[in-house]
């Protein structure tokens, strides 16, 4: 919460800072997201390898189930779907990483800022 006796640039950073924030869970939500369809993308790598050359395989696409009639492709695509979403989830650590650094500078300014007005307004109230 903004306090009022704040000068206008602390005000203005605190709503950096807490924008900011919101970006940081928005990026690890995706990055959650982006795990699960990983694991999901693994497991089901995992079982099509376990399972005979000759047993059906089908493939869910939107509300309809379809007989595939080329394996090898299907594993390909899955493949290629996880090392991208890999790619994506490690773009977006990334840029977590980043922005929780900015975020712990900024946060750092604002402390300092803040005592420096409190100082400053506390010095006033003596004189």
């Amino acid at each position: 919460m903004v306090e009022p006796n704040l000068n206008a640039y602390l005000q203005n950073q605190i709503k950096q800072a807490q924008d900011m924030q919101a970006q940081i869970e928005q990026i690890a939500n995706q990055r959650y997201q982006l795990d699960l369809k990983i694991k999901e993308l693994e497991k089901t790598l995992k079982e099509l390898a376990a399972i005979s050359k000759e047993t059906k395989v089908y493939k869910n696409v939107g509300p309809v189930i379809y007989l595939v009639d080329d394996r090898e492709k299907l594993v390909s695509d899955l493949d290629e779907q996880r090392e991208l979403s890999q790619m994506r989830a490690k773009t977006l650590e990334n840029q977590q990483k980043s922005m929780e650094a900015k975020y712990k500078e900024l946060e750092e300014n604002i402390q300092k800022r803040y005592e420096e007005s409190t100082r400053n307004q506390n010095n006033q109230g003596i004189n």
